[in-house]
């Protein structure tokens, strides 16, 4: 794995995230409030930051939220200016000024398992570095 390069373009930040091709979605979840991101259109990106955070962090802490804010790069701007247009960047901020912590749950397509030197599978083991 390469060192990640934050970019203040969202675009380029993308690029650099695990392959989500396997996840169906993450689950969010604070206070018996459950939300979810879905891998399919116009979440696809969101999908892949989220996952890049629960891989690194585990966790919506205050840190992730910070980390996330900066990889959203310049739509975190819009999403402060706009509040309820970006819900995804809405929770991050939320996070950062209430310092609540929020769980993800990774769900994989029915069949499929984790296939990057990000997922779980090879996290395990360290007989096959990549």
């Amino acid at each position: 794995m390469s060192l990640f390069k934050t970019s203040n373009i969202f675009a380029e930040n993308l690029k650099q995230f695990p392959n989500i091709d396997t996840i169906e979605r993450i689950e969010i979840s604070q206070d018996n409030q459950l939300s979810t991101i879905e891998n399919a259109d116009g979440q696809r990106g969101s999908l892949a930051l989220y996952y890049y955070l629960f891989k690194t962090m585990g966790e919506l802490d205050i840190y992730a939220a910070k980390r996330g804010l900066e990889l959203y790069a310049e739509h975190t701007a819009d999403a402060r200016a706009n509040p309820g247009k970006h819900p995804n960047i809405d929770r991050l901020i939320l996070i950062e000024a209430t310092h609540k912590p929020m769980t993800m749950k990774v769900i994989y397509k029915e069949g499929a398992e984790p296939t990057s030197n990000w997922d779980e599978k090879d996290d395990e083991t360290d007989d096959n570095p990549q």
